[in-house]
């Protein structure tokens, strides 16, 4: 073939890829003028890749990524697009490197049969082994279906445009996401401030930022205090539900921050919980916790989340804000629970047992008595709280400072200086068996 068709052949390839709705994506995501694509030449058949590979840079931080594209024979995934998708993971892996992966896709490629299947589980098995290492985000900006969703809920974090399907099986409600935002645009830059958060591997230093104002605004109650010690404009709330898993600096440290606010916290809170600290684990960052619990709703999610708590080697500080009973103090408050430092505010309540369980045992005499069992029970234990639960009596053991809620922030950035180069060696093995 003569240079002339050649060149033809070649503006004609290059004239598709650039028109091409998931490079676009991969435009947005890196920054102006870095992304350099992979294999942009690679064919599956007469037609090209159904994906775009590649890398560049995010805030100034090298990434690799992928883009399916569903206007290209449905995005489906079969040996060709595997092949290149797998590939960035690896780079990922040898370069230490933030991994983000745009979901656009009807699932495999049925026409190739078990090799389709096959080509999915290799991407699968490639993330797997990937987990921990670097970070990874799933982008959903359209269809993830099927086994592709297997794929992005293994990702440390599920950034999804409002309008795209999540779901495992034909019929199911869409998946729970870490965060939601109105358009693939915004999921995409999502995305990026994500990474400018996040170290880029797991040997990587969290990110420290300068920040000129580090006063605390108003607070006073769990409610409100994450967003008092944070700084501003530097929060991404991450998923929904009734305790908040938040990554923000304080004082210019990227944390992970999280409330325990439920009066009984539910086996799936302590599962997403749960799963949160291992994160903030395995890429370093501290996690601050603040407690306002009674306890839990179920055995195995206090089994979970106290495991999560102790296996994690990371800077931990526990704030009490409220309550602290029982297992919520053991499993998630206190020092056992392998808090480097345990703070709480002078209304604070910490007791071995709920005030509204210690009264069967020890004020059954006045109970016996009662003429409004109702009213009289509650007034009894809110009695037995204040004699009981003084977080003064605790100061002398387990607690390890006691702080207005307008100090909490200046505490806390001095104990994160204090920490910062905590070190901790456990027993070699292979893994810990958490409860599932």
């Amino acid at each position: 073939m003569n240079m002339d068709n050649q060149l033809k052949k070649l503006n004609n390839a290059v004239s598709a890829l650039q028109g091409s709705q998931a490079r676009s994506r991969l435009l947005r995501l890196f920054d102006e003028g870095s992304f350099v694509e992979i294999d942009r030449f690679a064919r599956d058949a007469d037609m090209p890749s159904q994906v775009v590979v590649g890398y560049g840079t995010v805030e100034g931080c090298p990434v690799y990524a992928f883009s399916q594209d569903k206007q290209v024979y449905r995005g489906a995934i079969g040996k060709a697009q595997a092949a290149k998708i797998c590939k960035v993971y690896q780079l990922a892996s040898q370069n230490g490197a933030p991994l983000v992966g745009v979901f656009d896709s009807d699932g495999a490629k049925l026409n190739e049969g078990i090799d389709a299947m096959d080509a999915i589980a290799e991407i699968l098995y490639a993330s797997n082994n990937l987990s921990g290492v670097v970070p990874q985000i799933a982008v959903v900006a359209g269809a993830c279906v099927g086994s592709s969703a297997i794929i992005a809920a293994n990702s440390d974090f599920v950034v999804m445009s409002k309008d795209a399907d999540y779901y495992l099986n034909p019929g199911d409600q869409n998946a729970a996401a870490s965060i939601v935002a109105d358009d693939t645009d915004e999921a995409i830059d999502m995305a990026r401030r994500l990474i400018s958060l996040l170290p880029s591997n797991n040997l990587d230093v969290p990110a420290a930022f300068d920040v000129a104002d580090v006063q605390v605004k108003a607070c006073s109650s769990i409610d409100d205090v994450i967003n008092a010690v944070a700084d501003d404009g530097m929060i991404i709330n991450i998923g929904q539900g009734k305790n908040e898993t938040v990554l923000a600096s304080v004082g210019g440290n990227v944390c992970g921050l999280l409330t325990l606010a439920e009066d009984k916290i539910s086996a799936d809170e302590a599962s997403r919980l749960a799963r949160f600290i291992r994160l903030c684990d395995a890429f370093s960052l501290p996690v601050i916790s603040f407690v306002d619990t009674s306890g839990f709703a179920s055995l195995q999610g206090a089994a979970k989340l106290s495991h999560a708590y102790a296996e994690s080697t990371t800077v931990k500080i526990t704030t009490i804000v409220g309550k602290a009973y029982g297992a919520a103090y053991i499993a998630a408050a206190g020092k056992s629970a392998g808090a480097d430092v345990v703070l709480a505010w002078p209304t604070a309540v910490i007791l071995p047992l709920a005030p509204e369980t210690a009264i069967h045992i020890f004020e059954n005499d006045k109970l016996a008595d009662m003429k409004d069992p109702v009213e009289d029970r509650k007034k009894l234990a809110d009695e037995y709280a204040q004699a009981n639960g003084d977080v003064f009596a605790a100061a002398s053991n387990g607690v390890t400072d006691i702080v207005s809620p307008n100090e909490t922030k200046s505490k806390l950035i001095a104990f994160l200086k204090m920490l910062e180069s905590k070190r901790v060696s456990r027993n070699p093995k292979k893994h810990s068996n958490i409860v599932l």
